[in-house]
């Protein structure tokens, strides 16, 4: 039987002095039911990174990690004229320093928006080859994120097919806010996402709406017509993957982050939110395969 494992974000989350609140946070989450934490280590040096695995450690935690191939954490403008090899390089860089903390997953939020379809291609080839020379083969998954390459379900569908052995980071949030629409009205769109089904190896189960990425209240009744959708789609990666790999392993975070993603003056805070949702899900995603 397939492993569904649960990562709790880190997304908004403060480390306090010596990432002490972290190490507070780390054994409530691990009671929580969570396997491991996620973390976008962008700004964070050596000895940090060191210090974070070693509390994960103590703790009994995994570790996740989200990178970028250019523009960490999207601060300032967007740097000009990087190609497909500048962001081959950076991505490189980024895996070394990922090292450290020994991800059993690494989501990649890759390549550019602006890219060609073609010059996406081009990258991920190359990334692929960075991930086997680094030594993180079978590891990476390729975030399915807005300012990048897999933005929308068309470029990621061009992109599969030309690189099948892409794994991605399956967070269709992006794509629904993006195409303004569920995915599960039309025919192309419903072929895409099957498509898209076998090569994701990570998700990320949060519930978005047609005008927002993050939806405040997936349980509402107002938002039935988009939990319907993205726990069927979540589910059918989850069928899928027992039905392929069935001694395998599929890990998920219910990631909900703070504002402006989650608005003011919401029931829940964000951080409670991801962690009713994400406890709820792993139930469902359990039941599908047990």
């Amino acid at each position: 039987m397939v492993v569904i494992s649960r990562f709790r974000s880190l997304w908004g989350v403060d480390p306090g002095p010596q990432q002490s609140e972290w190490r507070k946070k780390f054994v409530e989450w691990k009671e929580h039911g969570y396997a491991g934490i996620e973390i976008d280590f962008a700004g964070m040096s050596p000895e940090e990174l060191q210090l974070l695995r070693s509390i994960c450690d103590e703790v009994g935690l995994e570790t996740s990690v989200t990178l970028f191939s250019s523009w960490p954490k999207y601060i300032g403008r967007r740097p000009r004229g990087l190609t497909p090899d500048d962001h081959a390089e950076f991505f490189r860089s980024q895996l070394r320093l990922a090292s450290i903390l020994k991800p059993v997953k690494v989501n990649a939020q890759s390549g550019a928006d602006h890219f060609s379809w073609d010059d996406s291609v081009a990258f991920y080839k190359k990334a692929l080859q960075v991930e086997k020379e680094e030594g993180f083969d079978g590891r990476v998954c390729h975030e399915t994120h807005r300012n990048r390459s897999l933005f929308n379900p068309y470029a990621a569908d061009y992109i599969l097919q030309k690189v099948p052995e892409l794994t991605i980071t399956a967070d269709i949030s992006h794509w629904v806010v993006v195409s303004e629409r569920l995915l599960d009205v039309n025919e192309e769109d419903q072929e895409i996402l099957a498509r898209v089904i076998p090569h994701v190896g990570h998700i990320h189960t949060r519930m978005g709406t047609t005008q927002a990425s993050q939806c405040p209240e997936p349980l509402n009744p107002a938002f039935a017509d988009e939990r319907a959708f993205f726990e069927k789609f979540w589910l059918d990666i989850v069928k899928h993957k027992q039905a392929t790999d069935p001694n395998g392993r599929l890990t998920f975070v219910p990631e909900y982050g703070p504002f402006p993603y989650h608005p003011i003056g919401t029931a829940q805070s964000h951080g409670d939110l991801a962690d009713s949702e994400g406890a709820r899900l792993e139930k469902l995603f359990n039941g599908a395969v047990g």
